[in-house]
This record gives structure tokens, sequence and C-alpha cells, in this order.
């Protein structure tokens, strides 16, 4: 047997024998922070990110969903035969969820309920073409957070209506998330593979399917450590398990940086947003995994109490104009990381007292955010909430 793979068994093993009973509501936010910020959404930062969440399109009480019967994404979603469309609706559907906690409007469960049970009423092909998996990854981790959510808060949601989103998750999503790690997919750039995992481990909670939930934090585990870079690691990144890399490979899979700082992610020399798809990936697992009893923020097989403020104290010092030239094909960050960091910093600087002035900083700059893709609402969801008593 190969030695990565061992040492995904292993992983595998070791990650489940530390996981007990799935807590609800147990993806990205539970009940006790959203009636915290309830109760101080009339103070910053909280005051602002509501006011703007309340004012966004996808927080319309008339909002009406968009469901296809097969969702067709090519690179860049070109084509895009409801791929926009799809993850419209679970952005929307995530932030009707949470203004329906924040404000106890029913008419936003309501429109929760209407949105996902349109998709699980009829996408029946999955999702398809070169995008496919990823496109199923992004629209995973917001359906399941909006569903998780209404699922414990909401009467009026009829149980055969919860069970068919359940097989939606199932028989619709998780297949097409698991191809990530197949085939042609296993060495594409990591943001897949993080939006793989945060897919995997929301359906494993909503679907209380505990084998999946394992097998998507020994995936994490294998992650972070080939996705951001120490100087521990050696001369070179370390590689993920499903992706081994010569060190004649490395260099152009890590899109030629100037020299390997800590903090890099395989994708900074990308360009900073598809970092920011990876990382904020990343650290929705670990602040899951938190909910669920389990630290992966402090887990010491992938040294992620290392990794991840490295990776927010850098690309955040980079944007904050404070750090020299990182990569050999361009001078200066190509697009940015708003949108997220804020749940990261609010782990390991508010709950673990971690100095991060770069990533405060930068925070300080861009509030309130609303995020891209699978990372919205961070300001409103987990600024400060490490503060909670």
């Amino acid at each position: 047997m190969r030695k990565s793979v061992w040492l995904f068994w292993l992983l595998l093993f070791m990650s489940r024998a530390a996981q007990g009973e799935i807590a609800h509501p147990g993806i990205l936010v539970d009940f006790k922070q959203l009636r915290y910020i309830k109760e101080n959404i009339y103070r910053e930062p909280w005051k602002s990110a509501y006011e703007r969440a309340l004012q966004d399109p996808l927080a319309d009480k008339a909002y009406e969903p968009t469901p296809w019967a097969t969702v067709e994404c090519g690179s860049y979603s070109n084509p895009n035969n409801g791929c926009s469309d799809e993850i419209r609706d679970a952005r929307a559907a995530y932030t009707q969820a949470l203004l329906w906690r924040l404000s106890g409007d029913p008419r936003y469960a309501e429109n929760v309920r209407k949105i996902l049970n349109a998709w699980a009423e009829t996408l029946t092909g999955g999702h398809t073409n070169s995008n496919g998996p990823l496109q199923a990854a992004w629209g995973a981790e917001l359906f399941t957070r909006a569903a998780e959510i209404v699922k414990y808060s909401y009467d009026g949601w009829p149980q055969p209506e919860k069970d068919k989103v359940t097989r939606l998750f199932a028989r619709q999503y998780y297949p097409d998330v698991l191809r990530a790690f197949s085939g042609g997919y296993v060495c594409y750039n990591k943001n897949w593979h993080a939006s793989a995992i945060e897919a995997m481990f929301n359906i494993a909670v909503f679907n209380k399917n505990q084998i999946w939930l394992d097998d998507a934090v020994a995936k994490w585990r294998s992650l972070v450590p080939s996705y951001i870079y120490l100087s521990s690691d050696g001369a070179r990144p370390k590689d993920a398990p499903w992706c081994p890399r010569s060190n004649a490979q490395i260099n152009a899979h890590w899109s030629n940086p100037e020299t390997y700082v800590e903090g890099l992610t395989q994708e900074s020399c990308r360009d900073f947003e598809h970092a920011a798809y990876g990382l904020a990936a990343i650290i929705n697992v670990a602040q899951s995994a938190r909910l669920q009893g389990l630290d992966l923020y402090q887990d010491q097989i992938s040294q992620a109490a290392l990794r991840i403020p490295k990776a927010m104290e850098l690309h955040s010092a980079y944007q904050n104009g404070g750090q020299a030239k990182l990569c050999k094909a361009y001078d200066g960050y190509k697009n940015d990381t708003v949108g997220t960091f804020e749940i990261g910093f609010n782990h390991y600087a508010l709950r673990e007292g971690l100095s991060l002035p770069q990533t405060s900083l930068f925070l300080q700059k861009h509030r309130p955010v609303k995020g891209k893709f699978h990372y919205l609402w961070e300001t409103l969801t987990h600024g400060s909430t490490g503060l909670i008593p």
C-alpha cells in the first residue's frame, strides 16, 4: 500500500474516533451565536452588516427561485446553463435563513423553504460539464447552511419536504462533489478540493451521516498542509495524497512564486481571489467542526493553528501595502480576498488571543463585507462573536 494512501486511512480512522454525535444546528453558525447577534444587532460591527443584508436583492421577500433539471457549467461557467441561477438561489436561501433568525419574520423562512423545495423537486440530472464538481460544491456549501438553520427553527417546513431535501443533497450533490477527488480533477487548483470538502462536511451534518463526516475531516487534514506553506515543510510545499507532484512540477502547480514564504497558498500566485475561495472553505470547515466538538483550528496533524493565521496575515499585509513582491508573474496582487477572514480572525484573535495586526487592519478597512460565492455575510455572522460569554 502506498504511504500516502495508508496515511489517508489513518487520518480517517483518527477523525472517526474523535467524533461524537452530530450536533444540530451545526453548520457554520449555531443558535447561541445567532441569538447573541440578534440581541446586539444595533451595535457594530453587526448593525451595518445587518442593514446591508436587508437591502440586498438576495433578501427580497418576494424572491422567486429558478431551478434547473440539470446544471451544466463549463470552465468559468461557459456554458452557463443554470450555474448563475443555482448559486444565486443558494446565496438567497442562506441570506434569508439568517434574516429569519435575526428578524423573526417568517416570510424569510418561507422563502428558504420555497427555494429548497423548488430545487429538490426539479434537479434530477446533477451537475455536468467541466466545472460540474465545483458548481455542485458551491451550491451545497450554501444550501446546506440554509436548510440546517430552517430545519431546526421553523415549524412550517413539513417533514416530507425536509426528507426530499435530504435526498437532494445525497443524490444530486454529494456524488458530483466527490468527483473532485477522481479522474482529471485530482490535481486541479485546490480551492476545488477545499470547497468540495466543505460541501461534504455540510451534507454529512445535515444528512446525519457520520461516515461522510469522517471522510471530510480526513480530507481536510490532508488538504491544509498541501494548500498553505510553512518553512518547516522544507524547500517545497507538501503534496495532497490525491495529487503527488514532482519537484519539477510543483513550482508550476503553485504558479511560480518568487520564493516559498510562510502563509503562501497554492493559488496566491494565480490570484488572490481564488486563494480566498480556498482559504474561506478551509476556515469554514474548521468553524463547523468546532460546532461539532472537534477542534480543527488547533489540529496538530495539519498544523492548522500555524498555517491559517500565517496565510491570513500574509495576504492581508500584501493588500494593506506592507508586503514585498510574492510572485514572478505579477507585481501587485490580482483581485483580492475581501469578504473573508472574519471567521478565522474571530477565532484565532478573539477566542485564542493571537496577535493578527495585518488581518485586523484589513478587516477594519473593508467592513461590513458581503463576500463571493460560498463565503457570504461574514461580518454579520462572525464579526466579534468570539467575544460571546
